[in-house]
């Protein structure tokens, strides 16, 4: 249930930013009918960002029907992150901070690397 309000808390956060910056509510993370049949399951991630990794191990994963995926820290409130699907590959936000309940920070634009989600600056993975 925490994850669930998390989510939802962190969906209407986002709404909010891309709002702010000039997106269309049409983008994937928006999307409700893409979380309708998405399933929190146990997998292994990584998160590393400016360096600094703060996921790196078990975790719980979250895919949504359209290939967008979130990753959480196992067992607490801690650190996660959103890979979120475009037209142009996929858009990257995380908390940044480990108490903050929505992913307020972004990771910007990332391209696939096998399991991973990339750029220069952050590197989201996720295994099941």
């Amino acid at each position: 249930m925490r994850l669930k309000k998390r989510r939802i808390a962190t969906t209407f956060a986002m709404i909010a930013a891309f709002a702010a910056v000039g997106v269309g509510t049409s983008a994937r993370v928006v999307n409700e009918s893409n979380l309708v049949d998405s399933a929190v399951k146990p997998g292994r991630c990584l998160l590393v960002v400016d360096g600094t990794k703060y996921i790196n191990g078990r975790c719980d994963i979250e895919m949504d029907k359209g290939g967008s995926f979130q990753i959480y820290e196992k067992g607490k409130r801690g650190y996660f992150a959103y890979v979120n699907l475009t037209d142009d590959g996929a858009e990257g936000w995380w908390n940044e901070e480990r108490t903050a309940n929505h992913a307020h920070s972004s990771l910007g634009t990332l391209s696939r690397n096998g399991a991973c989600w990339e750029n220069e600056r952050a590197k989201v993975c996720a295994w099941r």
